[in-house]
């Protein structure tokens, strides 16, 4: 009779313990982002969380709408390239890319895609604007470890016949666990969690796009990839072409709980050399 310490999952799970007793896990680099809708619990108190009075007042359809606009991966590629993956909570879209391997990956794809996430935000402020609610954007820099397995089904803990009954192949193929490795103990994503959380009083205002100094870190080990850090523009070029021209309204010092960096306010973008013509967008006065 297969018992849960049989079975491949449960030795998975003990060989996960062991590295991590054993401070064998390695570090892998990445970036994320934290892209949350402002408003949204206003609304949920409105409603008294009731979700039938929250999807009466169209809130959830708005949830829908930006899932269906922003909730893709800006950044594709198949491993072990550079990739983006997606995690949707709620009212807030986290997004991370593994940089362990930059030598799969080109500075026209890293450019491609800050310009893609600027794209996202201001998609996100013309559809939140419209509902009188708004957005706020974070991208940073960081790590992550995986410490844990990914899943956890009936193999964990079903004893069965071999084969098992119906009921049992059917616990046997339950998935009980979300825990993507890409968000376990990621510091990219807890910086911009942590600094979304903090809100205006901190200077990050609603409707702004904020990137942290260690974003910019990670991805300039893209060969190719050059990046020029003003003080009142962010430049990324390649090949001496002038690609991408970030405007700084703001450079914000953040310093908590051990986390001291400089965060930059971006109001426009100006698209180079990557475009057929120079475009540029604002993202103040962004239009409906």
């Amino acid at each position: 009779m297969p018992s849960p310490w049989e079975k491949e999952e449960f030795n998975a799970a003990l060989e996960w313990e062991r590295k991590a007793r054993e401070g064998l896990l390695k570090p892998i680099p990445c970036i994320s982002g934290w892209m949350d809708i402002c408003g949204f619990g206003s609304r949920l108190e409105s409603a008294a969380w009731d979700l039938q009075k929250l999807q009466t007042s169209g809130m959830v359809n708005i949830l829908s709408e930006a899932y269906s606009r922003v909730g893709h991966p800006l950044w594709t590629g198949v491993s072990p390239a550079p990739h983006e993956i997606i995690l949707v909570l709620n009212d807030g879209i986290a997004r991370t890319v593994d940089l362990l391997h930059p030598e799969y990956t080109d500075a026209v794809q890293a450019i491609f895609y800050v310009r893609n996430i600027v794209l996202a935000h201001l998609n996100l402020l013309r559809l939140t604007h419209k509902s009188k609610l708004g957005v706020r954007a974070v991208i940073a820099g960081g790590e992550r470890i995986q410490f844990s397995p990914t899943q956890f089904t009936g193999n964990m803990i079903l004893h069965h016949e071999y084969p098992p009954s119906k009921i049992g192949k059917k616990l046997l193929d339950q998935n009980f666990l979300y825990n993507p490795a890409e968000i376990q103990m990621n510091t990219a994503f807890a910086k911009a969690y942590t600094i979304d959380s903090k809100g205006s009083k901190y200077g990050f205002t609603i409707n702004g796009l904020f990137l942290e100094e260690s974003f910019f870190d990670k991805i300039s080990i893209i060969e190719g990839l050059e990046i020029d850090i003003g003080e009142s523009s962010i430049l990324m070029t390649r090949s001496q072409l002038s690609d991408l021209r970030l405007s700084i309204k703001e450079t914000i010092d953040f310093n908590y709980l051990g986390l001291q960096t400089k965060i930059y306010s971006i109001d426009a973008v100006t698209v180079g050399t990557l475009e057929s013509e120079e475009t540029f967008i604002d993202l103040v006065n962004f239009g409906i």
